[in-house]
């Protein structure tokens, strides 16, 4: 310190030679405040005057102090410092030195760089682990909450499902008690929950055969050990604690831990109550009919198969037969279904009635029914049983407002006389039961083989009669009626008219008469057919001769399944619409009395219709039927044919003259024209003239003949020919 004393106010070279750090200063100042000397100079003080900077307020303040440091506003260059002052020792000089506080923050920011820099990272490091670890913090407690959520969520569902769900269900656990019981379950048992929990479950579900009520294995126990899907066996009822009785269909389960262990069982059952018995109504109805009760046609058929196919045969006889109403559509036609279907059920009823208990009777379609009779003793005992329900039948059958008579007829075939199975078997009974049909209804008929050949002859005549209805081989021949003239009437103007006779014109066979193929007239295949030909073909030919100057008078003769066919009035009027040329005045209709013996009513409407249209009614083959007088009476006809069996025989047989003379004196009275068929000799016509019955048809005037030969016949044609002068008498 004793070399700077000779130092000048201002001078700084030695300062200028001391480490201090850049931007630093260094300063001597005595106690008083006067500035000794600076480095670097000050530039806002002055070395004559005192100081009252930072460090000058520092030394003051600390008066005993040694030493002591400072912060502050150095007035000697304006800037705010750090320093330190020194006491000089042995004078009173204070040494000092002080830093800018930029220099201070820019050296503790170097310093502090990297640290800073280490902390910041550590600091950045740290947040976004904080924040990582705290978003997979949340994401983990938000799939915990999701987790819990979904357990909740489904826990819920099985609990709403187990209580909603319209089947029982009951869990258990490894020893078979029950742990939960759904409302369902609850309902059907009859008890409550809180009283069938922790039970073993053989003791609140019991369960046996629908039939004979043998106990059912308990299913929960198989689980339990076999670790599998266990159902329930077929016809399994539950037996309620108050005896009532539920058919159900179960299944029970083993529930599995996460390791494969069973934690225990579940059993579902739902009630099929409903379901068995709908089912069982099903299978009735497959089997049955409806309205009669009676097994129907695949049940029959089925037994009949099993009749046919058993090995031995059993013992006796089987009777097979099929039955079949005659009349039973009139009923419906007049009085309607409601009332035939009332008729169906009596008659099942009487049949039922008639048969033995180990008799069967099924339905197989309308009027039709089957029958099944066994272990008859022999064919005396079939017949007997047959004709009993022939005559069951005959009864008549009262309804709600009106009263029935219907008969039946019956075909029968037996076995084991009869072979095939049981199509065919059926089939020899219907072919028993069309014979039966043919031979004139309510009767009873056995099969033969030679029914056989019957049908066979039927269907090659129903097939050569389709042909010629196709390749128009059917013609009309024309047979004349002739009357006596009155005296003021010329001989020659002594014929009626002539009737319409239907032939088939055979490639090989030749001209066939209706004899030949007669019952394909009739038939359902071809009646309606043929019916259309002849109405066209008679109208058009007697157009054409009424047109030629010959005003003759046409019969047909219509079938009766086509007179009594809903369409019959509309294709006729169609025919006379088509042939305007021939009146329907002139026009006359034959029908026999089998036509009204189907469906009289029906019959009967039908005739007026056509009397309304202006056609004439014939009542042909007059006398061979049941109901012949009553037709008179309730039949709207015209004319009355007597038939040719009685005229050719009435010369000899006394009976045949009286029948002849009767329906001519019927006729007279009730103002009907009589016409007698089979008119062969002089003698027949003599005869007749006696009778008052001067009508006449048959081979002593003329054989059925081609429409061409007509004209030519008609002019030749002289009464007085056929007339002698000596007169028969009676038989």
């Amino acid at each position: 310190m004793v070399a700077l004393l000779p130092l000048q106010h201002g001078q700084f070279s030695f300062w200028r030679n001391l480490p201090l750090p850049a931007l630093s200063s260094v300063f001597l100042l005595r106690r008083d405040g006067f500035l000794e000397s600076r480095y670097p100079p000050p530039t806002q003080s002055t070395f004559g005057a005192p100081q009252n900077g930072i460090a000058v307020q520092s030394i003051r303040a600390h008066p005993q102090a040694r030493s002591a440091t400072y912060y502050g506003l150095a007035t000697a260059v304006n800037q705010w410092r750090l320093g330190a002052w020194n006491q000089v020792r042995g004078y009173p000089l204070v040494a000092g030195v002080g830093l800018p506080r930029s220099f201070l923050l820019a050296a503790w920011w170097n310093r502090m760089t990297g640290p800073l820099a280490a902390m910041l990272a550590l600091l950045l490091l740290s947040t976004f682990g904080y924040w990582t670890f705290r978003r997979i913090g949340e994401d983990r407690q938000r799939e915990r909450s999701a987790h819990d959520l979904r357990l909740w969520e489904a826990k819920e569902r099985a609990e709403v499902t187990l209580h909603s769900i319209g089947d029982g269900v009951i869990t258990t656990d490894t020893q078979g008690r029950v742990t939960d019981i759904n409302p369902v379950a609850e309902s059907m048992l009859g008890s409550a929950r809180s009283d069938l929990l922790g039970k073993p479950l053989e003791t609140v579900f019991h369960i046996a055969h629908e039939g004979d009520h043998l106990p059912v294995e308990n299913p929960i126990r198989r689980v339990l050990q076999e670790g599998r899907v266990v159902g329930l066996a077929n016809h399994t009822v539950l037996l309620r604690t108050d005896g009532q009785e539920i058919a159900i269909e179960d299944s029970a389960a083993p529930i599995h831990g996460r390791d494969g262990r069973v934690l225990g069982a579940v059993l579902v059952f739902h009630d099929v109550t409903e379901r068995r018995r709908l089912t069982e109504h099903l299978a009735y109805q497959a089997h049955h009919d409806d309205l009669t009760g009676l097994p129907n046609r695949k049940w029959f058929l089925e037994q009949l198969r099993q009749a046919t196919e058993a090995q031995p045969l059993p013992e006796g006889l089987l009777l097979v037969g099929i039955l079949d109403l005659d009349g039973f559509k009139q009923v419906n036609d007049r009085w309607g279904h409601d009332q035939g279907d009332q008729l169906l059920c009596t008659v099942a009823q009487r049949v039922r009635e008639t048969l033995r208990p180990e008799d069967s009777v099924s339905r197989l379609g309308g009027d039709e029914f089957g029958l099944l009779l066994p272990h008859m003793h022999d064919l005396e005992d079939a017949q007997h049983l047959a004709h009993r329900l022939i005559q069951a039948l005959n009864q008549p059958i009262e309804m709600d407002t009106q009263v029935a008579n219907v008969s039946a007829s019956i075909g029968w075939t037996i076995l084991p006389g009869d072979t095939g199975d049981a199509p065919q078997i059926l089939r020899h009974a219907d072919l028993a039961l069309y014979a039966a049909k043919a031979r004139g209804r309510n009767q009873y008929c056995f099969y033969e083989k030679t029914l056989d050949v019957e049908q066979e002859q039927l269907m090659e005549m129903l097939t050569m009669t389709q042909e010629a209805l196709e390749a128009q081989n059917l013609v009309m021949y024309y047979q004349p009626v002739v009357t006596r003239p009155a005296p003021s009437v010329s001989p020659e103007q002594g014929v009626i008219g002539f009737e319409a006779l239907i032939r088939l014109q055979h490639p090989q066979r030749g001209l066939l008469t209706p004899a030949v193929f007669a019952e394909a007239l009739d038939h359902p295949r071809l009646a309606r057919r043929i019916g259309c030909f002849v109405l066209d073909a008679v109208l058009a030919q007697g157009e054409q001769w009424h047109q030629a100057g010959l005003p003759l008078r046409l019969s047909l003769n219509i079938s009766a399944r086509h007179l009594l066919d809903p369409e019959f009035l509309n294709d006729l009027q169609c025919a006379l619409a088509a042939h305007p040329g021939i009146a329907p005045a002139y026009c006359e209709i034959e029908v026999t009395e089998s036509a009204p013996m189907l469906d009289f009513q029906k019959a009967q409407e039908t005739l007026r219709h056509c009397n309304a249209m202006g056609l004439r009614i014939a009542l042909d083959d007059f006398g061979t039927g049941n109901a012949s007088l009553s037709y008179l009476q309730k039949l709207p006809a015209q004319t009355i044919k007597i038939d040719q069996s009685f005229v050719l025989d009435m010369l000899n047989d006394p009976r045949d003259f009286a029948i002849v003379a009767g329906v001519a004196k019927t006729a007279r009275m009730l103002g009907l024209e009589v016409i007698a068929e089979g008119v062969e000799t002089v003698g027949h016509l003599q005869l007749l003239e006696t009778l008052d019955c001067p009508a006449m048809q048959g081979y002593l005037f003329a054989k059925p003949m081609p429409a061409a030969a007509v004209p030519a016949w008609v002019n030749a044609f002289n009464m007085l020919n056929y007339i002698g002068n000596s007169t028969p008498h009676p038989p």
